[in-house]
């Protein structure tokens, strides 16, 4: 028979958690965290734990990613009563643990958030990434050369921090809660204003100048559109609710899937030129090519 642990962490792979090639499998039942391939050092953004006494199986997750699998070394139609029993106990019992593992690196992380933001000063008004958006600071706070922005949920509550740096780069507070929840990028939300959802905070600025009358939200990403704009649409059944993604293949499709299940309309590119360049890629872009013609 092979290596049950190597079957393991195959069957990890497979499913798109990748361990690092340092990272050893302990079989001993326990919730252990694992480095990735491509986790920094000191980093390890996947989960896993091991069984192998009978029935041998395991599950394992990355949190970077979301993705998860659960295995196990026979198959289902090949166990006994017992071991269906067994495991079928094991795994409400480890879905449980693993919540609240869940739970305290979310509770963890927005108590570090809410250091890091009250100890940030408000943004330069010339920094770069602003300056090359287009955009006023805004909400935005600085930390050395980062710019940070707040992620919160529709009541307000401080989950988590995106920063940026001067180069653009983008990365989120390790740990915190991203689903559902977005940066207040354009004003507060409220049942009495339209509410636009973007993917990005500099997109969601933008169109925010652009429409004065409107509540302007970015979700953080594509991914996260059905989150924020199901969750507004939980919250207040009447409100006007607009869905505006960014123009590539995920974007459309992350943002039309977001459309049709939180009953919103969706703002999509077709009327602008069909011979854009290829880094016009959302409406900020857009207008950065209105204005300079220039790569933003």
């Amino acid at each position: 028979m092979t290596d049950p642990i190597e079957q393991f962490r195959d069957a990890l792979a497979a499913a798109g958690v990748i361990l690092h090639p340092s990272a050893t499998i302990r079989a001993d039942g326990v919730l252990h965290r694992a480095r990735s391939t491509d986790d920094k050092p000191g980093k390890v953004s996947c989960w896993y734990r091991l069984h192998l006494d009978a029935p041998v199986a395991g599950a394992g997750g990355s949190w970077k990613s979301g993705a998860s699998v659960r295995w196990c070394s026979k198959r289902e139609s090949a166990l006994t009563a017992k071991e269906r029993a067994e495991l079928a106990a094991r795994i409400l019992r480890e879905r449980a643990e693993a919540q609240a593992e869940q739970e305290a690196r979310h509770r963890d992380a927005a108590a570090r958030a809410l250091r890091v933001w009250n100890d940030s000063a408000p943004a330069a008004a010339r920094h770069p990434y602003l300056d090359r958006k287009g955009i006023a600071p805004g909400i935005a706070r600085q930390s050395g050369g980062a710019l940070v922005l707040p992620v919160v949920d529709f009541s307000g509550a401080l989950h988590g921090l995106q920063f940026i740096a001067e180069d653009g780069g983008k990365k989120f507070l390790s740990g915190m809660a991203k689903q559902g929840h977005f940066i207040p990028s354009g004003g507060t939300p409220s049942p009495d204003r339209p509410l636009w959802i973007t993917e990005g905070h500099a997109t969601a600025c933008t169109l925010s100048a652009l429409q004065p009358g409107v509540v302007v939200i970015a979700a953080c990403d594509a991914g996260n559109l059905l989150s924020v704009a199901t969750e507004a649409r939980k919250r207040w059944s009447g409100i006007d609710l607009v869905v505006c993604p960014d123009f590539d293949a995920i974007g459309c499709q992350k943002g039309q899937e977001a459309a049709e299940k939180a009953r919103a309309r969706i703002m999509k590119p077709d009327r602008l030129p069909s011979d854009l360049p290829a880094w016009v890629s959302d409406w900020n872009d857009w207008q950065q090519f209105r204005r300079q013609g220039v790569r933003s």
